[in-house]
Parts: structure tokens; sequence; C-alpha cells
């Protein structure tokens, strides 16, 4: 989460505000020494999105002002594209079509702007604008659609909806939406898409701690099912708030407020813990693609998890990482994965000390540890 340090508070509750003050203190990178890995020029950044040939990253400008970038990774050319201003927060977790990175951000005045910036032009440009109560708006993808879930409160009434971009009007349509009101009714608190179908976080507000997911097709958006949280999920899901939901084949990952990251199994109609860590976090895939692998990492950790969906096996590794070495990021694009590498021992500045794309394939080779998903299950 994204948020620029001047300025007071306009919105935005307690915890979020309490969130994105810890991640702009380490937002903005102080410069390193060059690496051998060749990708020395980007370590003062903060990737956001990995493409074939390009990653995309921010970061915040001598004047405090949050600029969107483009870096060449064969010519190592980096390129600011867009200096937002006025900036106040984003999720900083875009959705990416092609060659173009979607980020929705929000400003200082409440206006919530959907930026896309085109990698191969080194473009960008306003796709949709408004204003909502919610200070956070969050996108993700199916194909080439692009879905976001909004939030507006007019008087007693709390109004949560996910949209679909429509490119003839360029407005929002309405897909699936939810209300409450003196403490009685529903809230969408987070949503997914997969495999031509959205999955939405519904907590149920008159009944105490009652949180499930809805499944809904892409066409008519019918609702199709539901699942429901074991217990260790739904305890880490009603009580601390849900900043990350993704759902990848039989499989979701979701990460609450104080930085606990789970991944769940779906087994009929339950979500079971597989793993359930602090500091758990996923590489990230803006594109919402169906992939092989999956990876998983322990922010300001060593440890590495890849997820092969396809024989339900999880390796873990730690890419042999020294002690003064761990994890800050990592970025995927269902192929490889970019590698942010934390130099631990500049505790004050939090600096990239390298930074290096792989492969899954070799990361997969270098496990030391190779288990069933029924092991964690059991």
């Amino acid at each position: 989460m994204k948020r620029c340090k001047r300025g007071k508070i306009l919105f935005g509750s307690l915890l979020v505000f309490s969130f994105a003050i810890i991640l702009l203190l380490y937002a903005k990178l102080e410069n390193t020494e060059h690496e051998e890995n060749g990708l020395e020029n980007i370590n003062n950044y903060s990737p956001i999105a990995l493409l074939e040939d390009t990653i995309v990253y921010d970061y915040f400008n001598d004047d405090d002002e949050f600029v969107i970038g483009c870096y060449d990774i064969e010519s190592k050319n980096l390129s600011d594209v867009i200096c937002v201003d006025g900036f106040y927060i984003s999720s900083g977790l875009p959705a990416v079509i092609e060659d173009s990175v979607i980020l929705p951000v929000t400003l200082y005045t409440n206006e919530h702007k959907l930026l896309m910036i085109n990698a191969d032009s080194n473009t960008s440009d306003t796709i949709f604008n408004d204003y909502n109560s919610s200070a956070i708006d969050v996108v993700s993808t199916m194909n080439t659609a692009i879905y976001m879930l909004s939030t507006i409160r007019d008087n007693s009434i709390e109004t949560s909806y996910i949209r679909k971009y429509n490119e003839t009007t360029n407005k929002m349509d309405i897909c699936i939406k939810k209300e409450f009101a003196n403490n009685t009714g529903e809230q969408i608190i987070a949503f997914a898409c997969s495999n031509e179908r959205i999955y939405v976080i519904v907590n149920q507000i008159e009944a105490e701690d009652d949180i499930y997911i809805e499944i809904y097709d892409d066409k008519n958006y019918d609702l199709i099912g539901k699942l429901y949280f074991d217990s260790e999920l739904r305890n880490d899901v009603s009580e601390n708030g849900i900043i990350q939901f993704y759902c990848f084949n039989d499989y979701i990952y979701v990460r609450n407020f104080t930085d606990y990251g789970a991944i769940g199994k779906i087994e009929n109609d339950q979500v079971k813990t597989v793993l359930n860590l602090y500091n758990l976090r996923i590489a990230y895939n803006g594109r919402n693609t169906q992939d092989n692998y999956y990876g998983f990492f322990l922010r300001g950790g060593k440890d590495f998890y890849i997820l092969d969906v396809d024989t339900d096996i999880l390796y873990q590794t730690n890419l042999g990482l020294s002690q003064d070495e761990s994890f800050r990021n990592v970025l995927s694009n269902g192929n490889d994965i970019c590698i942010c590498i934390l130099d631990e021992t500049d505790t004050e500045a939090f600096t990239t000390k390298n930074t290096t794309i792989v492969d899954f394939n070799e990361l997969i080779n270098e496990a030391y540890q190779i288990k069933p998903i029924a092991d964690y299950l059991n």
C-alpha cells in the first residue's frame, strides 16, 4: 500500500492509515551499490509489476510526489511515465492486461482515479475517475476485462460494489452490489477473479463473525456457490480485515491487516488452511492468469515456497540468502519471478541490496523440502 507523506489525513480508518504509513517508510529507497545481476538500476525503486521485458515501478520523488515508471530489462533504461499530483493512497497492487498496467489511486481531494500505464509506449492515461467514501479501490482482471471494488456511504447506508470497466462508455457498470445500514445487511470486503468466476468475500453484518466466499459467474453475475473458511482462516479473516485476496485453481491466498498471510485449499464447499504465517506474501502476478506455479515468500525472512497446482506439491527453498539478506518483495509473470533482496545490515534506510529475475524451474531445482499439500491438511 502506497501513501504520500505530506498533508493531513482527510479520510480512511485508523487501521488503513497505520498500515499505509508503515509501508511508506520503506517505499523510498536509498542508493545502493551495483550488483552483478545487471538490474542494479532499479534497486532504488519499488517494482509493482513484472511484464515480459519490462518492470513497472513506483517511488516518491524529492517533492514527495508519487511517480510510476518503466524499466526496460534488456537496455536497463529507466523511464518515469507519470507523476500523480495530489496523491493520497493506493493499494499498490495493479492489474495487468498485455503491456498495460492498471492501478487505482486516490487523491487528497477524495477523487479516485484508475490509471493505465502502457509499458510499450511509456505513456499513461486516466481511464476512469469518480468519488467514493473508502480510501482504497481494488482491481482485478478476467481476460481483458477490468473489475474494481469500491465503497460509498450515503448517510447511514454503505454500499460496496464490484464494477466492470466499459470501454465504450468509459464508465463502470455495476456487477455485484451489497448494502448495509443500522448493523443490518451485507458488505463486500474483498474480491478476486479466477477461471471465469468472481470470488467475493462477504461479511454478514447482523450475524457475528459470519463471513464466507460467494462465487458468481462472469456473464450474468449469478450466484453459483458459497465457500466457508475453516476455523483458523475464519478467525484471521473476520477479526483482522483483508488487505489482499487472490484465487487460483483450487486455491486461495488471503492476507489480513496484521500481515498474516495464508494459503487455503478449496475442497467441496470449504477452504482449508495449508499454510498460515506472519509476513507470508504471494509473488504477485497482476495478469491473473492460470499458471502452473505460484510463489510465496516470507517478507523480511529467507523462506520461499513454490506451489505446483497440477501436482498439489509445495516446494520450499531459501535461494541461498546470506545471514545479512532477506526478501523485500517478489513479483511474478507466471513464468519468471522478480526478486528484491533486502540488505539487513542497513536497518535505517531499508535498502534493496540486489534485484534479480529467475524462473520457477530453477527455484524448484534448488528446493530442499518437498511436501504434498495433503500433508499440510492432515
